[in-house]
Order: structure tokens, then sequence, then C-alpha cells
């Protein structure tokens, strides 16, 4: 495929000159002197930007948090085009202590042309803001090559597709010193020159491969041919249980670029429309993937989309929470128009947000370790870290296996890591607990099976339980709880059974090994294609953060004994440990009352506490 002709797009502050079209301040004055002072103009003034722009940079780092806005494309036309607009529009950026401004260039069809980011980025600066550039890869009709499946994402193969990429770096770099993907970086892409390319790779491994390695060429190379210090920023989506199967590589791709900001967007846990995402899923986002990346982990990014106020603003709380020095707002319009019942909410929210920051900051994160390997395949418990989570579990992902640990659960996802087996015979004879559920016991096999004392079916058993059994007492399920109704044990090591109508299945086992023990806890989540079609995200609702909080409290009392911690709380109260602090978020729109190592504990609804 040839480098197609470049297309030439007219954008609305382009006016006709007699030589073209003029996007920005052609003339500066034909003579001499106009030209003179401009120049003297150009030595004075940069020098004077830079110590404006360097003592704005180390104002935002001194501050334990900073709050940015992505303006999309659509919203830089329509708000940012004029200095009334954007008087107007950094007023309103100041009321919610905005630092820094994203001006997107380029979304599919959609684009500004750099001159005029370029006076909208000096005009921003004037007032004090910083300001980066940003790109949403989007398949329009004149800019990239859609997949073979259609909808807006990329055929990252097509030469097409690579030229309109590394145009953009290239033209945007000069505006910029920092730039953001958003996060449409991955494919589903099959089409026969996709096909052609993989080879024998898996679908997986050959997207992983892709995308990886156009960052250097086309990005990196493309933005530093104009601009050598140019910073690259990769957004990631919240979805991290799919990146292997979109073409993300964490480790490969935050390895290329300067910074990683990571989506914590999960709206609102009640609807279809956005997948029935568990509101702690921003939270275990960031944290696996400061797990991979460290400090280049630097921002979190949610937005308004299918959100009631209190979903909004739950999400600013959990990337807080989840040690995020930096909250990004995708997009702007709710803001300018005053549409959205979370902005006023979120704005009242920030001198909490910024006390809690201040407190997270320089701590470390503690709790119960669960390893999920980067481009781990987690079919049967898909999402688990985040409903654990929603039943007071302070649960922390771990891209490593997490031999120091305690405690540490081994969902599917720990099977993918070849020398599992291994670590956790090592790790048990250290005394540690493990926690494995019947999707690793399967792709296990007997090795694990034994090790557990359990036996599971060749194939796994879907089923609910209406009840559970605690201490001789029967307990109702008002919400059926998904489980692997071919578990066994022997009776003597089950802690708590559930029963399944006539039948009765091991909810929780417990046998010693040496110095260590392994917990089993048979809970599901999903596998592929589960639910009713919504894709990459929780497709329906579980019963796991519904159970009674007699149910809830059994199962911490277990799993928390390692920590030496006791808590009874009902569930959607999500709990983290912050060195030795131990904090509290409610999801619930009533007060709670926790008993923390026996203290009481009162918690209003939607409010943190930090012990």
């Amino acid at each position: 495929m040839g480098i197609p002709a470049r297309v030439v797009e007219v954008h609305p502050m382009a006016r006709r000159t007699e030589k073209g079209f003029m996007t920005h301040k052609v003339n500066h004055g034909g003579g001499g002197f106009g030209r003179r002072q401009w120049q003297t103009m150009k030595r004075t003034r940069w020098p004077f930007l830079c110590i404006v722009l360097l003592s704005m940079l180390a104002s935002a780092s001194a501050q334990p948090l900073r709050i940015s806005v992505y303006a999309a494309v659509g919203e830089v036309n329509k708000y940012m085009l004029t200095p009334e607009g954007r008087e107007k529009a950094a007023a309103i950026f100041n009321g919610f202590k905005v630092h820094k401004i994203f001006l997107e260039g380029r979304r599919g069809d959609q684009y500004v042309p750099p001159a005029v980011l370029r006076e909208i980025r000096d005009d921003f600066r004037k007032r004090g803001f910083l300001v980066s550039g940003g790109i949403m890869y989007s398949a329009g009709k004149i800019w990239a090559v859609k997949t073979s499946a259609g909808g807006a994402w990329l055929n990252f193969q097509a030469e097409k597709t690579q030229h309109d990429i590394a145009q953009y770096f290239t033209e945007n770099a000069a505006v910029f010193d920092e730039l953001l993907v958003d996060d449409r970086f991955g494919t589903d892409d099959t089409s026969p020159e996709s096909d052609r390319a993989r080879g024998n790779r898996s679908w997986s491994e050959y997207r992983r491969d892709l995308l990886a390695t156009v960052i250097e060429p086309l990005m990196l190379k493309s933005a530093r041919a104009v601009n050598p210090s140019v910073r690259l920023i990769i957004k990631y989506p919240q979805w991290y249980d799919w990146f292997h199967m979109m073409g993300y590589d964490p480790p490969r791709m935050s390895g290329l670029s300067d910074q990683t900001w990571v989506g914590t967007e999960t709206r609102n846990p009640l609807t279809e429309r956005s997948g029935y995402v568990q509101p702690t899923e921003g939270y275990i986002n960031y944290r696996w993937f400061s797990s991979i990346a460290g400090k280049k982990v630097a921002g979190a990014w949610f937005d308004h989309g299918d959100c009631t106020a209190q979903n909004y603003v739950d999400q600013a709380y959990q990337s807080v929470l989840a040690g995020s020095p930096e909250l990004t707002v995708w997009s702007i319009e709710t803001m300018m128009e005053g549409s959205h019942p979370g902005d006023p909410l979120f704005k009242a929210a920030l001198p909490e947000l910024f006390e809690l920051a201040e407190k997270v900051r320089g701590r470390s994160i503690g709790g119960i370790s669960y390893y999920k390997p980067a481009g781990s395949d987690g079919a049967g418990n898909l999402y688990l870290m985040d409903y654990l989570a929603m039943i007071g579990l302070p649960i922390v992902p771990e891209a490593s296996y997490p031999a120091a640990s305690r405690i540490a659960i081994l969902g599917a996802q720990a099977a993918s890591d070849p020398e599992v087996l291994s670590h956790m015979k090592q790790h048990l004879s250290r005394g540690a607990t493990l926690v494995l559920t019947p999707a690793f016991l399967h792709r296990l096999g007997k090795a694990a099976t034994e090790m557990a004392n359990v036996h599971v079916l060749g194939q796994t058993r879907l089923g609910t339980a209406d009840g559970v059994e605690i201490k001789g007492q029967r307990v109702s399920l008002t919400t059926p709880l998904e489980m692997d109704l071919g578990l066994e044990a022997a009776a003597g090591e089950v802690l708590i059974s559930a029963s399944s109508g006539d039948n009765r299945v091991p909810l929780l086992t417990s046998h010693k090994v040496g110095t260590g023990r392994i917990l089993v806890l048979n809970v599901r989540t999903f596998s592929w294609g589960d639910g009713k079609g919504t894709w990459l995200l929780a497709p329906q609702q579980l019963g796991l953060p519904e159970i009674p909080q007699v149910l809830a409290d059994e199962l911490r009392r277990e799993l928390l004994a390692p920590l030496g911690i006791q808590l009874s709380s009902p569930t959607k109260v999500s709990f983290y440990r912050w060195g030795d602090a131990s904090v509290f978020y409610n999801f619930r729109d009533e007060p709670v009352e926790l008993m923390l190592n026996q203290k009481p504990v009162t918690l209003g609804p939607h409010r943190v506490l930090w012990r």
C-alpha cells in the first residue's frame, strides 16, 4: 500500500490570504523596524516564558494532588477558539483548581491545526496553566484505517494508519513538550493483512508485539525529530483483564513511554450501558499498574459518562485512595455548560481530596496480595479483585509473585505463571497463607489440588448458592452467589459450606501445609463470552457484593487473620491499608457501623475514614 496523498483540512480559525490559508500570526510587520521589534520580543519573551513554566512545574510537583482536564477536539473547537472563550474556560478551570490542560489535536477526522493549538497553548500559559497535547486513536473516513470489525478501533498494521500516526506526532511535537495518547491504543483487527503479519502467533501475541513496536518508530522517532525533549504519556483504559486480548502490553509499553495514566472511570455499577463495573475497579487498576511501572504511573483519569453525581465523585476518591498524585477529568463540556450534577459535588470534595492525598503521600500500600501477571488469562475470575475489594478485603494487585506477602490470593490469572507451583511451595514454607480459586485449580491440575487437599471435576460445574452454613447455622442468600458446584473437600477442612438446592458444596476450605496454610475460596465471576454481549467489562451483576454481613465477617475473619486485623462490616465498604493506617470508604447511600479490632466506628454514606 502506498502512502496516501496528504489531506488538506481547513479549520474554523483559518482565513484566506493572497498566499493561501493563514492559521496563525503570519504578518509581524514587513519592514525592517517591525521585523527587528518582533525578533527582540522573541529574544526576551521565551526566556521569560521558560522561567514561568519552570516555576509552575516546581509548584505543581510540591502539591499532594493536582487536577488536570482533557479537552477533546470538539471541545477545543467549541470553547477555545476565541480569547473570550478561553477567558471563560480559564475562570471555570480555576474554580476546580486545574493546573494543566490537555488539548486534543486529533480524533479521527476531527482536527485542530498545530498553529491554532499553538495560539491556544500560549494564551492558557499566560493565564497560569500548563498545557500539553493529546490524541484519541479513532478511525475516520479520511484518517487512518478502521479494523475489520468496524467501529473506530484502528488497524495498526495498515500503512495509512502508520503514516497518519507519524504525521500527528511530527506536527504536534512542534507545539507541545508532552503528548498523551488516549485509551484506544488497542485493536481487534483480524483482516487478511493482519492475519498474514501475525504468522503462527496467537492474536493476543501478535497484537501485543505490533502495538509495542509501533511506539518507537511512529510516535517517539517522529516526535523527537522535531522536539528532542518531548515526553510521551500513554493512558490505559480500566478493563485490565482484557488488555492482552486487545494488544495492550503494560510492561513493554510503559518501558517505552515517559509516564503512564491509568483509567479509573468505573461509572455506574447498576447499569448495563458501561458494564456492571464495581466502583473499586479504578483503585485496583491503578495499583496493578503501579506494580508494573512504579513511579512512571503519575495520573488517574475518569469521566462523567453513565455516572450519577455520586458515581462521579466516588471515582475521584478511589483514584486518590489508590495513590494517584493527579486527577485528569475527561471531558470539559459538562464543566463549561454546568450540565452534570457531579461537577459541583466534585468541587465541594476537593479540600478533602487534597487532604487525603497528603495523608497517602509517602506511605506504602499493604494488605492482601492478588497475583495477576501481565498478559494473564483470567477466565472464570475476570475482575475478581474488584469484587473482593467490595466485601471489605484490602486487595493489593501484584504483577510479580508476591513472595513477601503474609497472605496472597491466586486466581485464574496466576496460573499463567509457569513457575507458580514452585513459588507457592517456597511461600508456604515461610508460613504464608495462600487463597486459591477453583478456576486456578482447574488450570493447574492435580499438583495444585493435592497441595490444597481438594478435588475438582474435569470441567467447571457452573451454579449458584442460595444459602450458606456457618458454624452450624444456615444463612439464606437473597442474591444467588456464583460458584463451582464441582468442588469437593474432606468434611473436616470445610470452614463454610454452601447449598445449591439439595447439593452441599464447600465455599471455604482450609488445609495446613507445613507452617503455611491453603484456603480454597469457591467464588466465580466471568469468562470470555459470558453475559448478554457487554464487551470488555462486567457483563452482569453478581452475588458477591450482596452477601449478608455474617458471611462477609466470617470470610474476613479467615483472610484478615494473617494481617492481625479484625473487621466486622457490611459489604460495599472498601478497606485500604496505607502504612499503619486503616482507611475505609462507604459506597452505600446510608451510614454504616463497623467494628475494627473490636472498636466501634461509624462511617457516613459515601464518606472516607482514616484511622
